[in-house]
């Protein structure tokens, strides 16, 4: 499969951006709300990084949101971790960027798959923000996702049979405990 994607590139670095950042938005949003909603370009611009802002559609998942929940989808080499591995290697690639200088964030279920990516994929990352995402091995369809977001999910390792990462990157995690979801 594919996914489109919105790229942010600051004009005060004609040659080639410091950085890069993958931004993964929430359930029900579009690279251009959450581009808006996080002032992210306007940051970029400032501090001379390119922004890569993925699409989720309601084709791959009803409310959009990235599947986070789903075995298929917490694991190297498969579903949408490896869409947006691959996605992100273009773009290292093509801004002639090192690993260093290589970063994922998200909101809500983009949280939650950052966390994936930061797991799965510490060759293609430096390091990983979450707000407000849940971790990799939390659930294993919506239904227990659904569980997960209100109570907490499952313990991971062997409770769900994901093993641990291999490469454990640098992390920001935002998580308030009076949110509802």
């Amino acid at each position: 499969g594919t996914r489109s994607y919105r790229l942010y590139l600051p004009a005060s670095q004609p040659k080639r951006p410091k950085g890069l950042i993958l931004m993964l938005h929430g359930c029900n949003q579009t690279p251009d709300d959450f581009a808006v909603g996080t002032h992210m370009n306007v940051l970029a611009e400032k501090h001379g990084l390119a922004i890569a802002y993925p699409a989720q559609t309601s084709g791959n998942n009803a409310a959009a949101c990235w599947n986070w929940f789903r075995p298929g989808d917490q694991k190297r080499g498969a579903g949408e971790p490896a869409l947006l591995a691959s996605l992100t290697r273009k773009l290292t690639r093509e801004l002639g960027l090192e690993r260093d200088a290589v970063f994922v964030a998200g909101l809500s279920a983009g949280g939650a798959m950052a966390a994936i990516l930061a797991d799965v994929y510490p060759d293609v990352f430096s390091a990983a923000g979450v707000h407000s995402g849940l971790a990799r091995g939390a659930a294993r369809d919506v239904l227990s996702a659904m569980s997960a977001m209100r109570s907490g999910g499952a313990s991971g390792g062997a409770a769900t049979g994901i093993a641990a990462p291999s490469k454990p990157l640098r992390r920001i995690v935002f998580h308030g405990d009076s949110d509802s979801t």
